[in-house]
This record gives structure tokens, sequence and C-alpha cells, in this order.
């Protein structure tokens, strides 16, 4: 069978090379799978180096076997859909031996060497370490030139450098997995066993008095202040798997009312003061909004030295964007602590917690676009101020 390889231009001009080689790098940049970059490396190796049979073979313990061909060679494969079923080379075969060698190198193929049906003469051979080989064939009978080698050379280190980015990427998602599986796990059942806790505290409270109660009230504070560290180690851990941000319109009323409302509910000997209405504004956030006014909310009650904690929450629109405050009686921040209250494992100087909770707050509210500060609030305490974009369609 003759070759249609008379039909490719005889030889690529130097700048269309350099242009070709510019594009496959690109497209093995955005490459997502190993499949993907053999189809790029082979279609590439044709086309720059106008050899017509460029094969991507996969190396396993034993042998080589051809996983992505090009269009060219496909005429000369009896199985065209699975070329691997009959292009192998085992361990020890002369084409394993130019696997082996880890450099690229130029190579006249013998009658011997190539295929029975295949005119292939000469070819270049680049080792892409434990994946494989990358290989392109000609034709003609003499050996590529240097030139060749040289811009197939810099084809396999771009192929090699995706299929090793991808290889971390997948391993890095399956450690994500992973975590996420144990992050489940570890929150679910810590939930569970100290909702456990709480209630059977509340049972014991009907039969204690005096000290005895104080420590049951002990027992609760406690399980309540681990459960909320917990629901806020699992937003952090949310957050920290990140890698594109995706915000949406959210409706800023809702989420602060229930965010309140929970706060009311568990923090009873609290005082917790909001608008009689909050402006029907949506805001540029996630499900994650919560977790913002949850934390400062938290974090002014729990911090408040006061016989009666009392926060104020305000809202203001202001045009392109939204300002939400949280005020509090509370012993204040000192000017110096003011910024770093929101660096990671930073906290309030009275704080005996981890310092996550404001970190959170300041990481997704700079994810969505805003800010957030601390001021003095008269007569005393602080006053935690969020600045949150409006949503495009809220003008």
């Amino acid at each position: 069978m003759e070759s249609n390889s008379d039909s490719l231009p005889h030889q690529v001009p130097p700048e269309d090379q350099i242009g070709e080689l510019h594009i496959a790098m690109r497209r093995l940049m955005a490459a997502e799978d190993q499949s993907t970059v053999a189809t790029v490396a082979v279609e590439t190796a044709t086309a720059i180096l106008d050899f017509p049979f460029s094969v991507f073979w996969e190396a396993t313990d034993s042998e080589l076997k051809a996983v992505t061909i090009s269009e060219p060679l496909r005429e000369h494969v009896e199985v065209r859909a699975d070329p691997g079923q009959v292009m192998r080379h085992e361990r020890g075969s002369w084409l394993w031996e130019q696997y082996e060698s880890d450099e690229t190198q130029r190579v006249l193929v013998s009658e011997e060497k190539a295929a029975a049906d295949v005119p292939l003469h000469g070819g270049i051979t680049v080792p892409l370490a434990e994946y494989g080989l990358l290989t392109a064939g000609t034709d003609e009978r003499a050996e590529p030139t240097e030139r060749e080698a040289q811009l197939a050379d810099i084809l396999g280190k771009n192929a090699l450098s995706a299929l090793e980015r991808i290889e971390r990427e997948r391993e890095l998602k399956r450690q994500r997995d992973n975590l996420d599986l144990l992050n489940q796990i570890v929150r679910h059942d810590l939930t569970n066993h100290l909702q456990i806790i709480n209630g059977r505290a509340e049972l014991l409270r009907d039969q204690c008095s005096g000290d005895t109660l104080e420590h049951v009230d002990g027992i609760q504070e406690s399980s309540q202040a681990a459960a909320e560290l917990l629901e806020t180690a699992g937003d952090l851990a949310t957050v920290m798997r990140q890698t594109d941000w995706e915000t949406e319109p959210v409706a800023l009323g809702p989420v602060l009312s229930s965010v309140t409302e929970d706060i009311t509910t568990t923090y009873t000997d609290a005082q917790v003061t909001v608008p009689d209405e909050f402006p029907p504004v949506q805001v540029q956030a996630d499900d994650l909004l919560s977790s913002v006014f949850r934390n400062v909310l938290t974090n002014a009650i729990q911090h408040n030295d006061s016989p009666t904690p009392s926060t104020v929450v305000d809202v203001t629109d202001d045009g392109d964007a939204v300002n939400v405050t949280v005020a509090d009686n509370g012993p204040g921040i000192p000017d110096e602590q003011k910024r770093m209250v929101f660096e990671r494992g930073e906290k309030r100087p009275d704080s005996a917690g981890t310092g996550v909770g404001l970190y959170l707050v300041r990481t997704l509210v700079d994810a969505y676009g805003g800010d957030v500060w601390v001021e003095d609030n008269e007569p005393r305490g602080a006053v935690v101020g969020l600045t949150l974009p409006k949503a495009a369609d809220d003008d």
C-alpha cells in the first residue's frame, strides 16, 4: 500500500513549525487527561515535522502499546479503532531500548524493525519518562535532521510536563476527595456526640442545684462552643478547597434574618437588635454568606464581658454596595489589634479560641469583592463593618 504522505507539503516552513509548536504548547497546558496530551502530541509531530507516521506509545512494565496514531499511519493498521491490538513492542525490543535511553534520538529503521506494510524508513524517538514514548516516522530513506530532532524534543518536553501536571492534579483531587470524606464523617459524628452531651446535660439540670448546676452550665457552654467551632472549621475547609470562586446574587434580608434568629435562640442571655425590616437588596456572594454573619455575631457575644451581652445589627444601602455593621457592648479591640484580628490564627486579646472565625469572615468577604473593618463603639465595645457589593441585576 502506498503512503499518502505525498499529498502533504514536502517541507514545513520554519515559521510555521514554530507557530504550530506554540499552539501545541497552549493546548497541552489546557489538557485535562493523558488521551488529550497524546492526541495533541501526535497531531503536532505530524504537522511540524511533515512525518506521516507519528505514534504515542503507552508504557507498562512489560511493553509499549500504541494508544494514539496519526491519520496517515491509520491507513496501514489492520485494527484502526484500537491500534494497540497490533502495534506493541515488548520489553527488550529495539523500540523499548529507545524508550529506556531517556533521550531523544534520530534513527534509521530497517525493514526488520518496521511493520511489514508500513513504508517506515527513518524517525525520531522521544522518551516521556514512565508515561511512554512519542515517535515520529518518515518514509524518506534519510536520517532526520538535527533541527527536526530539536523540534520533536521540545514537543516531547512539553508533553511530559503536561502529563506530570495532570498526574499531580489527579493526586491532589484524590487527596481532596479523601479529606472531604473524612471531614464529613468527623463533622457528622462529632456533631451527634455534642448533641448527646448537650441533651444529657439538660436532663441533669433538673436534678442539680448550686455549684453542681454551674458545672452543668459549663458543660453546655463548652459543647455549644465546640459545635460552633466544628461548623466554622467545616466552612473554612470548604473555602480552602476552592480554586475558582463563583458568586451569585443572594438576597441579604433572608440570610441575616435566619442567622440572627439562630443566634438569639442559641444565646438566650444575649440581646440581639435588628432593623424592623432589612433592605430588599441582593449582594454578590454564595451560600457561605450566612457563615460571615454567624461568625461576626458569635464573636461579638462570646467575647463580651457585659452582664447582658448586646449586639446591634444595622444595614445601609450605599448605591453599588451594602454596608452591614454589628456593634457590641464588650471590651472593644485595641487599635493595634483592629486589622490583625482578621489574620489567620490571630484573635482578640481576651480570646481563648483559635482565631479562625474572623479569618474566615475576611477570606469570604474578600472573595465576594467586599471589605471588612473594625472601629470603636460608643460608649464602649467594637463595631465590625462589612461592605458587600450589590448584585449587578439589583441596580
